[in-house]
């Protein structure tokens, strides 16, 4: 049970630590005033889909050892909560990230082709 526990506190715990801003950072005040639709900063989104590669690979793991145990309730009960968490995660990173991620990609590729066609002329 002291597993279970260890691995979600773990997670939040890194979260809080990367997410290192405080409330008199000018910067995120000015985020927050100017786009209210804006939860999450490109770093923190790339955080939030690397943390959930995480749990999904701990979960993975998990089930192998299930796969080889399937009668150890304590391992069923550790993947139900990295999946629970994983799927948490992802739906916020769907609602808040991937739209922007999307557009930055996409003004990525453009100018890329654009700073193509000024070297070919």
């Amino acid at each position: 049970m002291k597993k279970l526990l260890i691995l979600p506190m773990l997670f939040f715990s890194a979260i809080m630590v990367a997410d290192g801003h405080n409330k008199s950072d000018k910067s995120a005040k000015e985020r927050m005033q100017n786009h209210p639709n804006v939860l999450l900063s490109y770093k923190e989104c790339k955080e939030t889909k690397d943390g959930i590669g995480g749990l999904l690979s701990a979960a993975d793991s998990i089930w192998r050892e299930i796969e080889m145990n399937p009668e150890n309730e304590k391992k069923w009960a550790e993947a139900t909560v990295l999946a629970d968490l994983a799927a948490n995660y992802s739906t916020v990173y769907d609602v808040w990230c991937k739209d922007m991620i999307n557009k930055r990609m996409k003004m990525r590729m453009k100018a890329g082709k654009k700073a193509k066609k000024e070297k070919d002329n």
